[in-house]
């Protein structure tokens, strides 16, 4: 585990994230086309630089039907997904405030992490992000956060890009490799722009580089954070979140960091072995074993 003990900084103005602005209202790529997906399509629309859309302005940015466009509005309203806001609007409903709550309650890694954080507290003296991944972002689900000093905007519910931060990076390392190829086919320049490699053998390499060392050290969202973040499987192999442990760096000294990244990997190792036992003897009843979370576009 021992390597030098280094605190990189990272390609992003402080207190704002990749991701953040403008092309944070495209509706996510990647999905079939089917009435389904174009309707939750619409929900990737709100977001917290655009949280209201009218009618109107759907018709013109989707380019459908007035008449399709109202049929999923309906639909949207009926389940709670959209309510009515002033000025004509539609913003987002209650029924994700319900779903919330469900999830903080049954959610297998919100069940078993919070007990690892609670022993690593006092050791950390800054703050810990439990981070899980979807899609093409990775996302902030939990954060423990002792320092009253330490500002960390990575709340609960915030996304941020699979090739930015620690915890994200830790994840992508440990991808199965048909996953990384499409990574690349699909996002080379955004790889090749956080330093990670133009081809896929470079891209490789630093990957590998990450593994071996079973943990990444970073800035998150600005260069008065360090960041070390490790891995946690849902099965063997099978990625699925990660744990980062943050300080302020005016406080943190290279000497501190193989400890951190001890304490996270070994966080991480605790947290995967009850996840896995957790899931294990969850249920008898057959279930889809869908994989790893696809990406691309």
């Amino acid at each position: 585990m021992t390597k030098s003990a280094q605190i990189p900084d990272e390609q992003a103005e402080p207190g704002q994230m990749p991701g953040d602005g403008e092309h944070a209202a495209e509706p996510v790529r990647g999905r079939p086309d089917s009435s389904t997906t174009r309707v939750l399509g619409v929900l990737d629309l709100f977001t917290v630089d655009a949280p209201s859309w009218t009618a109107d302005m759907l018709v013109e940015r989707l380019g459908l039907a007035r008449a399709t466009v109202y049929r999923y509005v309906k639909a949207l309203y009926d389940a709670g997904f959209l309510v009515p806001a002033a000025g004509g609007g539609y913003v987002l409903g209650p029924r994700f405030i319900e779903f919330d709550r469900q999830i903080r309650i049954a959610d297998p890694l919100l069940q078993v992490a919070p007990a690892v954080i609670a022993e690593l507290r006092d050791k950390v003296a800054g703050a810990q992000v439990l981070c899980s991944f979807y899609g093409d972002r990775v996302l902030s689900v939990l954060n423990d956060r002792t320092d009253p000093k330490l500002t960390l905007q990575m709340e609960r519910g915030r996304p941020f890009p699979l090739f930015f931060g620690a915890p994200s990076r830790i994840i992508v390392a440990y991808l199965p490799t048909y996953q990384l190829k499409n990574l690349l086919l699909n996002h080379g320049k955004e790889i090749s722009d956080a330093g990670l490699g133009d081809s896929w053998p470079a891209f490789r390499a630093k990957l590998k580089a990450i593994r071996r060392a079973g943990h990444y050290v970073g800035s998150q969202l600005d260069k008065n954070v360090v960041g070390v973040a490790a891995p946690i499987f849902r099965a063997p192999n099978a990625v699925t979140a990660s744990i980062c442990l943050v300080r302020r760096k005016s406080v943190v000294k290279p000497e501190h960091i193989p400890e951190m990244a001890q304490w996270a990997m070994d966080a991480a190792a605790r947290i995967s072995d009850r996840l896995q036992a957790f899931q294990g003897g969850a249920s008898n009843i057959s279930a889809p074993n869908f994989p790893t979370p696809r990406l691309g576009r």
